[in-house]
């Protein structure tokens, strides 16, 4: 047996290991430059209106931290030509870890569809609004030279150096939910000044802030935390009303920054399918408790396209918790006694599901009268019993010849 002195020693070297093991790997990063294709954007009021004109011009994101180990065949360090082609804004940003470093930095090798834009703001501020199909990124810039004439900066090919003040971002910029389901927005921001964040809903043309005393909403802000806030808007019990635009506006000292956000409502379509017999065959297809409103309800006769008979369909019907409700009406002949039966088949396409929904429903073969079977019943019996007589009659006369 062991002694206590060996026992207490185990446990020490045991403590050790377990304590080497289990400490968490630190992560690794480095720094990167991102280099993105960008609009120029100037607002003009020339020809007797309000439009904008764009210019092609290169957006440098410098000096980023990313998160990960870097990679061996990462690009150099982006070295501005002397006599560029076109203007290039070489923005440093001096900001902790942005979680969407990795993703942005190599968005062009993978061909994702990249939006950028660039226009001055006042003094010598500039905005980049950058949107990919899942993350939104708006960018404050200063330049750290003085431009006399931001309109201009785009014709004259130079390099604008820049230092990154503010930069707001939100992953995904538009989501979708069904009805009963929960939802989170995300506004997460980087500065070097404390922001303040406050979330509205844009929806037909109006707007307000949204009203905390709705017990499905909650909004939870972080402190900020190496130059990052973060909030997040959480709706719970999602309803149609709930669809709209939410803006997240970030204030941060004398800037402030909208991110907007989409919140679409999808809601599957229910379907169900019956068949009448009065006063004339009818197959009805109900479609209940869909969203958005268009929907498109066709039939097929034993799995083909139905082209001979048009069905009657009636209006959109709204219904208490604001999806819709249609039905749709085929008056079709019945088969033969004997045939097989008709499969009719409702069709439902709706933008909430990929596949259209199919509800088959069965029209059966005519059954026989049965006043018509014991007609015929009546009349089979009666030539029967008129004919006997003459079968009895004629059954003599031959059996007559035979005795003759």
């Amino acid at each position: 047996m062991k002694n206590d002195g060996y026992l207490h020693l185990e446990l020490i070297l045991s403590l050790n290991i377990f304590l080497v093991w289990g400490a968490a790997v630190p992560q690794t990063q480095y720094t990167a430059d991102i280099v993105l294709p960008c609009d120029y954007a100037l607002l003009d009021s020339g020809m007797g209106g309000l439009g904008f004109t764009r210019q092609k011009v290169t957006l440098v994101l410098q000096n980023v931290t990313v998160m990960g180990e870097e990679p061996a065949d990462a690009p150099p360090d982006y070295q501005p030509p002397e006599s560029p082609e076109m203007t290039i804004f070489l923005a440093t940003v001096d900001l902790s870890t942005l979680s969407f470093a990795q993703r942005l930095l190599h968005v062009e090798c993978e061909g994702e569809e990249v939006e950028c834009e660039i226009s001055p703001l006042y003094s010598q501020f500039f905005a980049a609004y950058i949107r990919l199909p899942e993350l939104s990124i708006a960018v404050i810039a200063e330049a750290t030279k003085p431009t006399e004439n931001p309109g201009e900066l785009a014709d004259e090919k130079i390099v604008v150096p820049m230092t990154v003040d503010l930069l707001v971002s939100s992953s995904p910029p538009s989501q979708r939910g069904s009805l009963s389901e929960e939802v989170t927005l995300n506004c997460e921001v980087w500065g070097g000044m404390e922001a303040s964040m406050d979330w509205h809903l844009q929806k037909d043309g109006t707007g307000h802030r949204l009203n905390l005393e709705d017990s499905r909403i909650t909004i939870q802000q972080g402190a900020q935390v190496q130059k990052k806030a973060t909030s997040l808007l959480t709706i719970r019990l999602l309803n149609v009303h709930d669809e709209g635009t939410y803006i997240c506006a970030v204030t941060s000292g004398k800037h402030r920054v909208q991110q907007i956000l989409q919140l679409q409502i999808r809601e599957p379509p229910q379907v169900t399918t019956s068949v009448s017999g009065k006063p004339k065959t009818t197959v009805t297809c109900h479609t209940d408790r869909y969203y958005p409103l268009d929907v498109e309800v066709t039939w097929l006769l034993n799995g083909s396209p139905l082209t001979h008979v048009s069905p009657i369909t009636s209006s959109h019907r709204r219904n208490n918790d604001g999806t819709y409700s249609v039905s749709s009406f085929l008056e079709v002949p019945v088969p033969q006694p004997g045939a097989s039966p008709d499969t009719y088949t409702c069709a439902v396409s709706h933008v909430s599901i990929a596949d259209p929904i199919m509800i088959e429903v069965n029209v059966l073969p005519e059954d026989i009268d049965p006043s018509y079977t014991v007609f015929l019943t009546i009349v089979i019996l009666a030539i029967i019993i008129l004919s006997a007589p003459l079968l009895l009659w004629k059954k003599y006369q031959l059996e007559k010849k035979k005795t003759i």
